[in-house]
């Protein structure tokens, strides 16, 4: 049903480079118009935990200004909810919000809107940002749409956080090792679980922002840090967030 749709978004990001006003524009009047779309947004998810938004497509200024530009990653709100636990959010009752989120009692709704819906974005398997729909049809949760927003979700990831490699790195990619670090016996010492936590180390997160983003203990993170440490053979955080981005980066 959402091939075509798909289809089109693709070509749309592969044609040029496109700046986030035009892609959040085209999701909306095109790639989203059989859920009668009227409005996209998109927030990101920083070092400190706090979930920032980073651009809006289809509200004007005033309704725009009754919504926080920022959310903590705890607050009970569809946003953080979506990121802490990656799963869609679909609200199919406003103007009404469920008394779950008590804390938007009273907001007023975006236009004619009947339906919300808010899907996380994974970076590498890290949910680093969340997509939120206004429509103006009341639509139930349907496995069909869900499928079609993952994919759409994936393609934003794809593009939003692809990495470009300039020759000259890719020059020096080649004389560095590409896989994961060896200990003397040649045996590679780093688990996923591990790469993905120093990953997310090298980008300024603490144990406990890691451990809420994983579904962790900080007490199970804190110990594969020291793992990776010792692993590694480095003196802490910022040594071992060094070899990460020279060695690593590009494999995980």
């Amino acid at each position: 049903m959402f091939l075509e749709d798909i289809s089109e978004f693709v070509e749309f990001l592969s044609i040029r480079e496109r700046s986030l006003e035009e892609i959040l524009a085209q999701i909306t009047v095109r790639v989203l118009s059989p859920l009668s779309a009227s409005t996209v947004f998109i927030c990101e998810l920083d070092k400190e935990n706090l979930i920032q938004t980073l651009g809006v497509y289809g509200v004007d200024k005033g309704l725009a200004a009754e919504y926080p530009d920022s959310y903590s990653f705890d607050e009970k709100l569809p946003i953080p909810d979506a990121i802490r636990n990656r799963k869609i959010i679909w609200i199919s009752n406003l103007p009404t919000w469920p008394n779950e989120y008590a804390a938007l009692k009273g907001k007023p709704s975006v236009g004619n809107s009947k339906t919300f819906i808010c899907f996380p974005i994974e970076k590498s398997g890290t949910p680093i940002a969340a997509f939120g729909i206004f429509c103006n049809s009341a639509l139930k949760p349907d496995r069909e749409v869900e499928v079609f927003l993952k994919v759409i979700a994936h393609l934003l990831s794809l593009h939003l956080y692809r990495s470009n490699v300039s020759s000259e790195g890719a020059n020096n990619l080649a004389k560095t090792n590409k896989a994961k670090p060896v200990n003397s016996t040649g045996t590679a010492v780093i688990t996923d679980r591990q790469l993905l936590i120093l990953r997310m180390m090298s980008e300024g997160r603490t144990n406990i922002a890691i451990s809420e983003l994983l579904g962790y203990s900080e007490s199970t993170i804190r110990q594969e840090t020291i793992k990776i440490f010792a692993k590694l053979e480095c003196s802490g955080r910022e040594e071992a967030s060094t070899i990460y981005r020279e060695k690593l980066e590009t494999t995980s």
